[in-house]
């Protein structure tokens, strides 16, 4: 069983990852709304990017729920963005 100190760096962790991938959409989004005549095979690849993204994104966010949670049962306060 973690530890309070683990569940707090894994935390961690995953906000970290979880604003990389947010930054990384963003980025893939401001490209694909940006582009007024993609190259269609392009455009199609990086739709997928960022579905698959978008996709990890909500895999980050059930960890990162079960995380906090496991947290509270320790009597730990915790709020996003840390």
């Amino acid at each position: 069983m973690p530890t309070c100190h683990d569940l707090r760096v894994r935390r961690r962790e995953l906000l970290d990852e979880l604003e990389q991938i947010e930054a990384t959409v963003a980025e893939l989004t401001v490209m694909l709304d940006g582009n007024a005549e993609p190259m269609l095979e392009e455009f199609i690849e990086h739709c997928e990017h960022r579905a698959w993204l978008q996709r990890q994104q909500a895999g980050v966010l059930v960890m990162l729920n079960e995380t906090e949670r496991a947290l509270l049962a320790f009597g730990e306060s915790v709020s996003w963005r840390d």
